[in-house]
């Protein structure tokens, strides 16, 4: 059995208070982060619960991962995904 130890990819961000109309968000109740090993194929995702939260640490195996991430209101309504960014984790 082999046993793949999982490394820290530590993840910030600052929260928007715009809607993409201009118009100030009220509702914001988190956000939902995308990753995957290789670029705009995200194969997992994680909810984040809370509007003021802006960090969060995914625990991943040893790897490039492809990130991006969207903000999620009352609704349960998602925002267009961020600009991707790439983190290699050792």
């Amino acid at each position: 059995m082999t046993t793949v130890s999982l490394r820290q990819a530590a993840l910030s961000w600052t929260a928007p208070t715009k809607n993409t109309d201009g118009s100030s968000l009220t509702n914001l109740a988190g956000y939902k982060i995308y990753y995957g090993t290789s670029s705009k194929n995200y194969t997992q995702s994680v909810s984040v619960s809370g509007a003021a939260t802006t960090t969060y640490t995914l625990q991943l195996p040893p790897g490039t991962y492809y990130i991006a991430m969207t903000a999620v209101d009352s609704t349960g309504a998602e925002s267009a995904k961020t600009n991707e960014v790439s983190k290699t984790v050792n």
